[in-house]
């Protein structure tokens, strides 16, 4: 399942659970507010019934710069997303650095879909993705996702660049379900 099918399942999941069925899960879970990491806390934001999400804004940038974790169902972060969310809140500047170097790789060459036109604004010195925002889920897997996005591939909800641990390896367009 990829990153766009999960984050789609966590909210029509959500849609179909029962009203107080979220709150029950929450008394029986005593899903903790905040999750401190090494250097960062994590905070429990509000999100649809049977999903939970736990977020930090990280210093440094001109917007976004997030790390989440994400749980559907809602439960408490597994160790797994734990350590992911902490290696990447230490590295942050890095990550955004390798996703947007892959996304220009992929996006500028010989195999694009881009016009030219698009092309070429990945030939500058700083390409046009921006607000970075890492969620991470439950298994340790994540996504780095560009919410903003100056191609039409990602200008209404942002680009995302799969990594397994610290190298990318996949674009996730995430504006169309049917195309993800």
């Amino acid at each position: 399942m990829n990153a766009g099918d999960r984050i789609r399942r966590a909210a029509s999941r959500a849609a179909t659970v029962p009203r107080d069925a979220g709150a029950w899960l929450d008394r029986i879970m005593d899903l903790p507010d905040e999750i401190a990491l090494d250097g960062v806390t994590l905070v429990r934001v509000e999100t649809p019934e049977g999903v939970a999400c736990w977020s930090a804004g990280l210093p440094g940038g001109d917007g976004g710069r997030t790390v989440s974790i994400i749980a559907d169902p809602a439960e408490e972060p597994t160790l797994e997303a734990r350590d992911a969310a902490q290696g990447i809140a230490q590295d942050f500047g890095a990550l955004v650095d390798a996703g947007i170097r892959y996304l220009v790789e992929e996006f500028a060459g010989p195999r694009s879909v881009l016009p030219e036109q698009e092309r070429a604004l990945l030939d500058v010195e700083d390409p046009p993705f921006g607000a970075p925002e890492a969620v991470v889920w439950q298994d340790g897997t994540w996504m780095m996702r560009f919410a903003e996005c100056g191609l039409s591939v990602g200008d209404e909800d942002g680009i995302g660049v799969m990594f397994a641990g610290r190298i990318p390896v996949a674009v996730e367009d995430l504006s169309d379900p049917d195309e993800v």
